[in-house]
């Protein structure tokens, strides 16, 4: 058994086979717009760090919990299995230096920055799972086989490269064109996100310049070098930078300034740097509210929209983990009677009055919820007797006493 390999100790070598950040930001592809973009520059653009943490944080704050099927009474029951060693790991501390929460975001963000994420298992002799830490992205590299199946060469500083058996790997992976290898969100929008981060460059520039556009000083005569490079360095101690914006400015030698540049509106900045920042949003499918983009927001689509965001943005990532998760940490015989389960509810939870009514629908009417279960979802013990389910005199069967 190889022990814990810490994620990010390779950062400070560098090599063409394995290059460090600065490296890897000089051979960046360039966007259209004329800068290179990696993941670790895009996270410097607002709209990319909102998306990527709003993600992130929203599948780290969802409880995950292990689940053990069995037939009662000829029926499928299943129960929450607070005993098992994996519902420990994922449910409170995956690890001796990592919370939970902490685990779960850091793998999301390997996952929205770079398409791909993987984390270590730790065994003990017995072959149960231990602990399992996260592993860097950039450091992975999948192998296939002789024998057909995936290895793992992991790139440590001390230790070079460190083979790892599929069963030693959590390998989750977003889209995906072969099943192995995930696309990287940043890689493949470069263009948008280049233009968006080119724009923000624009707009730093324009206020530097005291949120002044572009001019002409002109004269009829001629400038000898020592006072060309006077004027040069005059006018910028006067008259560049917020600081000396709307000073008035006072010319001499018959000089006069005439502005060439147009203004923000005409040139439509602001409106592209909204459609830019809905861009960014729609990689991720974060709604605009979400990024503070609040122009058509109102009450009632910010709910909906909410839902939305639960149901396409973070449900596809939650079954992505929970399948993986499933398919490496459970014995060959566990798998067939324990599950994993994200507990999205906790995101659509509503309001106090929304749950209230939902919870009595459930029970009274519906009758598909005991009120023990209801009792759970809020964080409450069972109560003896709370275990059937309600039956309205309206709802017996046909020829049955419903009298008590």
């Amino acid at each position: 058994m190889i022990d814990f390999l810490s994620p990010f100790t390779n950062r400070e070598t560098s090599s063409l086979s394995s290059p460090s950040a600065w490296l890897s930001e000089i051979f960046a592809p360039t966007s259209k717009a004329g800068v290179k973009v990696t993941a670790e520059s895009a996270m410097q653009h607002t709209s990319v760090y909102v998306c990527v943490n709003v993600l992130s944080e929203s599948v780290a704050s969802l409880p995950v919990s292990v689940y053990k099927r069995y037939e009662k009474g000829g029926k499928p029951h299943k129960e929450k299995a607070y005993a098992h060693n994996v519902h420990a790991i994922l449910h409170d501390e995956p690890n001796e230096e990592m919370t939970a929460f902490s685990f779960k975001q850091v793998v999301m963000l390997h996952l929205l920055l770079r398409g791909k994420s993987f984390a270590q298992i730790i065994r003990n002799k017995a072959g149960q799972v231990v602990w399992v830490y996260p592993l860097s992205a950039d450091n992975m590299e999948v192998v296939r086989l002789e024998s057909g199946k995936l290895g793992y060469l992991y790139k440590h500083n001390k230790l070079g490269k460190v083979p790892l058996m599929a069963s030693e790997v959590l390998h989750f992976i977003g889209m995906s064109l072969d099943g192995i290898t995930g696309l990287s969100p940043i890689e493949y929008n470069r263009h948008t996100i280049g233009l968006s981060v080119a724009m923000e460059e624009f707009g730093s520039t324009y206020f530097k310049n005291g949120a002044n556009g572009g001019g002409v000083l002109q004269t009829e005569k001629s400038l000898s070098n020592d006072a060309f490079d006077r004027l040069k360095s005059d006018w910028s101690a006067k008259y560049a930078g917020l600081v000396n914006a709307n000073k008035p400015i006072i010319l001499e030698e018959g000089l006069s300034w005439e502005k060439l540049a147009i203004s923000n509106e005409d040139s439509q900045f602001l409106q592209s740097r909204k459609f830019s920042k809905a861009e960014i949003a729609s990689i991720y499918r974060v709604p605009l509210h979400m990024i503070n983009e609040m122009d058509k927001a109102t009450f009632a689509n910010i709910e909906h929209q909410s839902i939305q965001f639960v149901i396409d943005a973070i449900r596809p990532w939650v079954i992505r983990m929970e399948q993986e998760l499933k398919r490496k940490l459970f014995t060959a015989a566990e798998k067939k009677n324990h599950d994993i389960k994200f507990n999205l509810g906790a995101l659509l939870r509503g309001d106090t009055k929304s749950r209230y009514d939902a919870y009595e629908s459930a029970t009274t009417k519906a009758c598909w919820m005991t009120r023990n279960e209801v009792r759970e979802l809020e964080d409450l013990n069972p109560i003896d007797g709370l275990d059937d389910l309600l039956l309205p005199l309206n709802m017996a069967k046909e020829g049955s006493d419903a009298k008590e």
